[in-house]
C-alpha cells in the first residue's frame, strides 16, 4: 500500500511540472514578435530615430573657416572625419552685361572661348537688326564653364568687350550635401537588410510587408541620388549669364573729369544731330514716291476745282464791263 501511493504522489508531481513549463512556454510565445518584419520594423524605426537625430546634427550652421572639419556617417555605420577644405562644396555663378560695337565679332568669340576652356552654351537667342536703323542688336548668351577655369574665362569676355556689369555670387552647400550622404548611407543599409529578410521570410504576409517598404526605400534613394548629382553639376560646372548689347558709343566704366565728361556729351550730342540728319534724308527718300503721289492728286483735284471758278469769275467781269 506504501507503494501504491507512492507511485500517486509522484505521478501528480510529474503532471503538474508538466502543466507550469507548458503554461511558461506559451507565455513565452506571446511576448515574441509575431514575424520577422515585426521584429526588424521595431528595429528599425529605432535606427531611423537615431539617423533623423544625426541629419538634424548635420543640418546645423557650419562656420566658413579654413579649420573647421565635420563627420559623415559611412556605410558601415562608422564615423569618417573629412577635412573642410578638401571636400567642401562650392557652386560659383557669374552674370556679366557686355556692351560691342563689333556685335557680328563678339558673338562667335565668346562661343570660341566657351569651347577653349571646355564648357558649353546651354542657351543662346538675339533679337534686333542692327544700330544703324536705331534698333540695338541684343543676344544672351547662357554657358556652363568648369568651375576650376571661371576665373579665366571671366578675364577673357573683359577683354572681348566693354563689361559695364559683373556679378558673382558663391552658395557653399557642403552641409546640404553631406546631409544627403549620410541619408543615402543610412538608406543603403536598410535596403540590405530588408533584401535579407526577404530571403528569409517564411509567409507571404512578411514577405509583401518587406517588399512594400524595400519599394519606398528604393525610391528614396533614388530621389537622394539625383538630388546629390544636380549638386555635383553644379559644382563642378558654374553657370555664367552673359547679356551682350550693340551700342554706337561705350558707356565709360571709369571716372571722368568734368573736361572729359564735356567732350563726350557735346561728342555725343554731334552725332545724334548728324544721325537725326540723316535719317530725316533717308526718310525722306524713302517717302518720296507718296510724296509724289499725293501732291499729283492733290494738285489735280486743286485745279479741277479752282479753274472752272476762275473761269466763270473772269466770264461775269467781262459781261459787267460790257453792260
Amino acid at each position: 500500500m506504501k507503494r501504491k501511493y507512492l507511485a500517486i504522489i509522484l505521478a501528480a508531481v510529474f503532471v503538474l511540472a508538466s502543466i507550469a513549463c507548458s503554461s511558461g512556454s506559451a507565455r513565452r510565445a506571446e511576448t515574441a514578435p509575431a514575424s520577422a518584419y515585426g521584429g526588424y520594423a521595431s528595429n528599425s524605426k529605432a535606427a531611423n530615430q537615431m539617423s533623423w537625430a544625426s541629419d538634424e546634427a548635420v543640418e546645423a550652421p557650419m562656420e566658413m573657416e579654413e579649420d573647421y572639419s565635420f563627420t559623415t556617417a559611412s556605410q558601415s555605420g562608422g564615423l569618417q572625419s573629412v577635412s573642410a577644405e578638401s571636400a567642401r562644396k562650392l557652386i560659383r555663378d557669374a552674370d556679366l552685361s557686355v556692351e560691342t560695337k563689333e556685335f557680328d565679332q563678339i558673338i562667335p568669340a565668346i562661343e570660341q572661348q566657351v569651347a577653349g576652356v571646355g564648357g558649353y552654351i546651354e542657351s543662346m537667342n538675339e533679337s534686333g537688326n542692327s544700330y544703324r536703323s536705331n534698333n540695338y542688336r541684343y543676344a544672351y548668351i547662357g554657358a556652363r564653364i568648369p568651375a576650376d577655369r571661371l576665373d579665366e574665362f571671366l578675364n577673357v569676355v573683359d577683354g572681348l568687350g566693354n563689361v559695364t556689369n559683373k556679378n558673382l555670387s558663391t552658395r557653399d552647400v557642403t552641409s546640404n550635401y553631406v546631409d544627403i550622404e549620410s541619408r543615402l548611407a543610412v538608406l543603403e543599409t536598410e535596403k540590405e537588410s530588408l533584401q535579407n529578410i526577404m530571403k528569409n521570410a517564411d509567409t507571404t504576409v512578411d514577405m509583401l510587408e518587406t517588399q512594400s517598404r524595400l519599394y519606398d526605400v528604393i525610391e528614396e534613394i533614388e530621389s537622394y541620388e539625383a538630388q546629390k548629382r544636380t549638386y555635383d553639376s553644379l559644382v563642378s560646372y558654374s553657370t555664367v549669364s552673359i547679356n551682350v548689347q550693340e551700342v554706337v558709343d561705350l558707356t565709360p566704366v571709369k571716372e571722368e573729369s568734368r573736361w572729359e565728361e564735356l567732350v563726350r556729351r557735346f561728342t555725343t550730342s554731334l552725332g545724334d544731330l548728324g544721325d537725326a540728319i540723316v535719317d530725316f534724308g533717308i526718310g525722306f527718300v524713302v517717302a518720296l514716291p507718296w510724296i509724289l503721289v499725293i501732291g499729283g492728286v492733290s494738285t489735280a483735284i486743286f485745279l479741277a476745282i479752282f479753274l472752272p471758278i476762275r473761269a466763270k469769275v473772269r466770264k461775269n467781269k467781262k459781261k459787267q464791263a460790257a453792260e
